[in-house]
């Protein structure tokens, strides 16, 4: 299970300025490691990530079951996740179902700290930790138990059933994605 301090450092290495990392330090300091796991709190941290294609600028998204709207893929961290990166990809990988990533972002590009639903059960505020994946739109998602949908979209053309924190997000997020990969292929090359 991923320990504190990694947690703490990749949240300190997100690519953009967030208002949000403040919250997750005061989250890491008021309950410590629970903050890493569902079941020692209605406050957690969450792994996500966006996969996305630069060549179409597109977005592959998932309809959750639970929320009942589009959104990127994520959710909890599990025993087998030594850091947050990991939990993503994890996450990405089991809802999308494609078993390649071509690039996954080294650093989180993204915070952001929301308040759940009733249906979530006792999950009451997940402080989510954003990452980025590339793929491809010729690859054929595969839908998971968690949801409904999951479907490629022209960033032009986004659902109307978008999770409303990512109607003004999800540009930003998917042009965050495309400058981590660029700076990452810069210094590969």
């Amino acid at each position: 299970m991923i320990c504190l301090d990694t947690a703490r450092a990749e949240v300190g290495a997100t690519s953009a300025p967030t208002d949000f990392t403040l919250d997750f330090e005061r989250l890491f300091v008021s309950v410590g490691d629970a903050a890493l796991r569902r079941e020692a709190g209605a406050e957690h941290v969450t792994a996500s990530c966006l996969v996305f294609d630069p060549d179409t600028e597109s977005v592959l998204l998932n309809h959750h079951r639970k929320a009942g709207l589009w959104g990127q893929f994520g959710g909890h961290l599990e025993a087998e996740d030594d850091s947050l990166r990991s939990a993503a990809r994890r996450e990405a990988i089991e809802e999308s179902g494609l078993n390649r990533l071509a690039w996954f972002s080294p650093n989180p590009i993204d915070l952001h700290v929301h308040d759940l639903s009733a249906s979530f059960g006792a999950c009451e505020r997940h402080f989510d930790v954003v990452f980025a994946a590339v793929a491809s739109v010729d690859d054929v998602p595969v839908v998971s138990d968690e949801s409904l949908a999951v479907k490629w979209f022209p960033l032009a053309a986004l659902p109307s059933s978008l999770m409303p924190d990512l109607v003004v997000r999800l540009p930003e997020l998917y042009r965050a994605g495309v400058e981590s990969r660029e700076v990452s292929d810069r210094h590969r090359g």
